[in-house]
């Protein structure tokens, strides 16, 4: 009887934590799928080149610092997708482009800072049919910038800085 009851609690057990590992985006006793969402970041954080992940695989995203720019420079993207307010379950075709990009502070109490890219000749789609608005995620680790549609499940576009 004692062996069944622990059984039973390890299958439970096992069941909480894999049911979370797939839903939500992790807890303070696992590492988080990304690291939460900042409340404060800057332009030097995030220059280097971000790698897609998921639903970002194939995607690249360069961000160049402009000397005498505090909170921005120049990006280049690769593999980008297009898509309308349904992007986040569908996104479009995908196209290589270039633009600039800044930090954006919170614009309230709740807020949080924001990647956000401009295009520049935005062709082959029309302006705001792309994703120009990024969470940053910057923990001990690791760097992401991500879509963030729902913050309780983990993002499945995502870009993840390279180390080194």
């Amino acid at each position: 009887m004692y062996r069944r009851r622990v059984r039973l609690a390890g299958l439970a057990l096992a069941l909480v934590t894999v049911g979370g590992a797939l839903t939500a985006c992790g807890s303070d006793a696992f590492e988080r799928c990304v690291p939460e969402a900042a409340d404060t970041a800057g332009a030097a954080q995030l220059a280097g080149t971000f790698d897609g992940e998921l639903k970002a695989k194939g995607a690249r995203l360069v961000l160049t610092l402009t000397p005498g720019t505090v909170q921005g420079g120049t990006f280049t993207a690769e593999n980008w997708p297009t898509g309308d307010s349904s992007f986040h379950a569908h996104p479009g075709k995908t196209f290589s482009g270039s633009g600039t990009w800044q930090v954006q502070a919170p614009v309230s109490a709740k807020g949080r800072t924001m990647l956000v890219l401009d295009f520049t000749e935005a062709e082959g789609f029309l302006q705001g049919d792309t994703l120009d608005k990024l969470s940053i995620g910057i923990d001990a680790k690791r760097t992401f910038v991500y879509d963030d549609p729902d913050p309780d499940v983990c993002p499945k576009f995502r870009l993840r800085l390279r180390q080194g």
